[in-house]
């Protein structure tokens, strides 16, 4: 069930389910917000890179985004997209410069796989959220389809195949300008139960993303619109574990906080 209407900015869905991502955020908000209207939100998007997937879809549907991250480049790419987007604002900095209590929800999406402490960074998150906020967070499955493709394709140096042999893309968006900022952290299921148990929070929503992401997947089946609208939709069907990545939406608890 969709709680917050659809608007003109819409995701394309691809091989990683950003289009299911940009529902299950909208969803999320619905449930966590009965009646309030996105106008009412204040949203903010830690790691927010140029904010083309997430933060300026949000602010289209009205929600008041502030998009945050330390890549000088992406915010600035992201200040230019929303430049006719006045509920939409972006910090070049870190998070613990945010001021405590101001938001209604946060969001961490593919962001806690790509730090060194994952558990700091969520804490430092979640305390600029209000007492009734919640924190939105994403990432991919550090044993699942995406990180096998990834191995494989590194390890047999497939990208130069893929630079003879493939046509480009007509034309291709990243989420962010920060290439170079790889995976660090490979998180399981039970890990972000225990992580999200160390912040205090528990998770009131989970969905899983994709089912097949890497990059070989990407030069091969996902060029195809009907693999890509069966890859979405199969991991409804399979057990989470199965998916290349997972969203959760989290709430603080206070039974393990009061401990």
């Amino acid at each position: 069930m969709a709680f917050f209407p659809a608007t003109e900015q819409e995701v394309p869905e691809n091989q990683w389910g950003y289009g299911k991502r940009l529902r299950f955020v909208r969803n999320t908000f619905g449930q966590a917000f009965p009646g309030r209207p996105p106008s009412s939100l204040r949203v903010l998007d830690v790691g927010c890179g140029n904010g083309s997937f997430l933060a300026l879809p949000l602010a289209h549907d009205g929600f008041r985004i502030t998009g945050v991250d330390p890549h000088a480049p992406s915010i600035e790419h992201a200040v230019h997209l929303a430049q006719h987007i006045p509920n939409a604002q972006f910090v070049c900095g870190r998070v613990e410069t945010i001021a405590a209590g101001a938001f209604d929800a946060v969001i961490l999406s593919e962001v806690l796989e790509h730090v060194t402490h994952p558990r700091a960074l969520l804490s430092a998150s979640t305390r600029c959220l209000h007492e009734n906020g919640i924190a939105i967070v994403t990432v991919p499955n550090g044993f699942g389809e995406f990180e096998i493709d990834s191995w494989i394709y590194r390890k047999l140096r497939l990208q130069r195949l893929v630079d003879v042999l493939a046509e480009p893309p007509t034309e291709f968006v990243s989420a962010t300008d920060n290439q170079g900022n790889g995976h660090v952290q490979l998180f399981t299921l039970r890990r972000l139960q225990r992580l999200f148990a160390q912040c205090s929070l528990r998770i009131f929503r989970q969905e899983a993303a994709s089912l097949l992401s890497g990059p070989i997947i990407g030069v091969t089946l996902a060029r195809y619109p009907r693999f890509i609208r069966w890859n979405a939709r199969i991991t409804d069907k399979l057990p989470l574990a199965l998916a290349s990545g997972w969203y959760f939406g989290l709430k603080r608890d206070l039974a393990i906080a009061s401990q």
